[in-house]
């Protein structure tokens, strides 16, 4: 998955980077969960696989 993918999944939600971050099972200072998931979209880090799976499940779900 790419970033890209990463964050057509959170619009699809309608979330924010923050409000995501806790979907995806984050914990944690907000700031620290925003970053993360900014990088993750921007390719700046790259996606953990479990994290991968659950988007693509979440985006599953969400069509269903």
């Amino acid at each position: 998955m790419e970033g890209k993918e990463m964050a057509l999944a959170r619009h699809a939600f309608g979330l924010g980077r923050r409000e995501f971050a806790i979907l995806l099972g984050y914990t944690g200072e907000p700031r620290n969960n925003w970053v993360t998931i900014k990088r993750y979209e921007t390719g700046d880090r790259e996606i953990p696989p479990t994290i991968e799976r659950l988007v693509i499940l979440l985006r599953w779900y969400l069509h269903e």
